[in-house]
């Protein structure tokens, strides 16, 4: 007698979500309004969803809800909502910037949902005035140059000086703080970096440069070194806010002009302390801003994320506000209980054909060996039958 052994394979389907039937159609429709900034959305079936200021989700007053109608929009007033305003020097203005997130599911943020960078700027008219006056016929001949101010920006890089500028990273990674100004001159402009503040986004803001440019905090930010006239930089370790992800930074840099045979002016700091970063528009303290996680206390909304010009002893009308955002990670251990082999890769990987070899789970090896074992039994009995003496009556 012989029996069959039967392999059942069992195949499970893979099963793909349905997304959302609804989405943004075209490009939103966006009004700078002379105290408010405006954004509209339409969508391609009637609206279900929110649309709300980035981070300021259980805000009422920074939420929009719409129902039944195929557009959807938000109204956000300059000094509410985290409504960032940042003056420009070159070209003269204002620049207003928000983040603003179009969400179809009641609930949940969803693979159809977009978020949008909003900003408008506000141009400073130029006003021309004239009078007649008499002069004589000998006159002195005055020859003037008009230079341009230097455009200046601010980036997080990774690593170091000639890192690449970064958008995410790792809580304890190092990063490299640099500002620069790029000048159509050469030798005529020093530049000064002060006020810099950090802030979550919800309004948790935390100064670490002070008016003369100096470090509160040599945890979160030291002094700064200034390799040329119209550059500054320094290393960091990234930190985060105890809630928040995300850090927006806000400085000030100041440009002078440079005297001729002479080095620019610098910033004489002491050392900063640990734990001396302090808090806008609330007490400082060293419990304010330990380790970069500021959330005590709350600032008036006039306050969120707009630098006030204090008497620094800067021209006001020569500085400039420049910004940098990052995301961070929270801290965490998984890696530490990889295998090496996992957590480094210090040789390419190579795929071998099929020809060489059968590829096969834990559970499908133990099995074959089960079915490998058995096969084997069955030949042993059919054996030792065929060989046993066949007793033969008279």
């Amino acid at each position: 007698m012989f029996r069959s052994l039967a392999l059942v394979v069992l195949f499970v389907g893979l099963c793909h979500a349905i997304p959302v039937d609804n989405g943004v159609e075209g490009e939103p429709e966006i009004e700078c309004g002379p105290t408010s900034v405006t954004v509209n959305f339409n969508t391609r079936n009637p609206f279900e969803g929110h649309v709300y200021v980035k981070g300021l989700f259980d805000h009422t007053e920074c939420r929009s809800e719409e129902r039944g109608r195929q557009v959807a929009g938000i109204e956000l007033p300059f000094d509410s909502c985290n409504v960032a305003r940042t003056r420009s020097l070159n070209p003269r203005g204002v620049f207003v910037t928000t983040t603003v997130v179009v969400s179809f599911h009641p609930q949940f943020v969803t693979k159809v949902d977009r978020a949008y960078r909003i900003q408008c700027f506000y141009m400073e008219a130029d006003k021309t005035v004239s009078a007649q006056i008499e002069v004589s016929e000998l006159t002195t001949a005055f020859q003037t140059q008009v230079v341009p101010m230097p455009i200046c920006r601010y980036e997080i890089l990774d690593g170091g000086p000639s890192g690449q500028p970064i958008q995410f990273a790792t809580i304890g990674q190092q990063v490299y703080h640099k500002w620069t100004c790029d000048s159509e001159t050469v030798d005529t402009f020093c530049a000064v970096v002060h006020t810099c503040t950090v802030d979550d986004g919800n309004g948790d803001t935390v100064q670490i440069l002070n008016d003369e440019g100096c470090a509160l905090d040599k945890f979160l930010l030291n002094n700064l070194e200034y390799p040329t006239d119209l550059m500054a930089g320094q290393e960091a370790h990234v930190y985060k806010y105890a809630d928040r992800a995300q850090l927006f930074y806000q400085c000030q840099i100041s440009i002078t002009i440079k005297e001729p045979n002479s080095e620019c002016a610098r910033p004489q700091c002491a050392e900063p302390t640990g734990f001396g970063a302090q808090k806008v528009g609330g007490e400082a303290g060293a419990g304010g801003a330990a380790g970069g996680a500021a959330v005590t206390g709350r600032p008036a909304p006039a306050q969120l994320r707009l630098l006030k010009k204090r008497d620094t002893g800067f021209n006001q009308h020569d500085t400039l506000d420049v910004r940098a955002e990052l995301n961070t990670l929270d801290i965490t251990n998984e890696e530490a209980n990889l295998p090496s082999s996992l957590r480094f890769r210090s040789e390419p990987v190579y795929m071998k054909p099929v020809s060489e070899g059968i590829c096969m789970s834990s559970f499908g090896f133990l099995s074959f060996i089960a079915i490998g074992m058995a096969m084997v039994a069955v030949v042993v009995v059919v054996a030792s039958c065929a060989l046993r003496p066949v007793s033969m009556k008279a």
